[in-house]
């Protein structure tokens, strides 16, 4: 099968899994139970994600908008997988490091 053709059905299934309530948008909490398996974050950080990727203002994301944020934040946390040598959860860097890495991404 082509990959093209997988695509729309692999994007399908993830939307029935993430939507639980059938909405057609995300909710806060299904944003958080999706996050959950693969990312540890706070409320806060949820929050958010929720601000900057719902575009409506209606405190949900439109399943694109939901898509695009899992993207924004996989790039995020694979710059960040190469500051954290020790992979502690922590890095350090400087300032000319923190621009390089936002505008690797913007």
């Amino acid at each position: 099968m082509a990959a093209t053709q997988l695509q729309p059905r692999l994007l399908a299934s993830l939307g029935y899994w993430v939507d639980k309530d059938r909405s057609g948008v995300i909710s806060d909490n299904e944003l958080q139970q999706a996050l959950s398996n693969g990312y540890r974050l706070s409320d806060q950080f949820h929050d958010i994600l929720i601000r900057k990727f719902d575009r409506q203002g209606r405190g949900q994301i439109a399943f694109d908008d939901f898509i695009q944020g899992c993207i924004v934040l996989q790039r995020l946390t694979d710059i960040f997988r190469r500051y954290d040598t020790d992979q502690d959860g922590w890095i350090q860097v400087s300032y000319e490091q923190y621009l390089s890495m936002v505008f690797s991404i913007v």
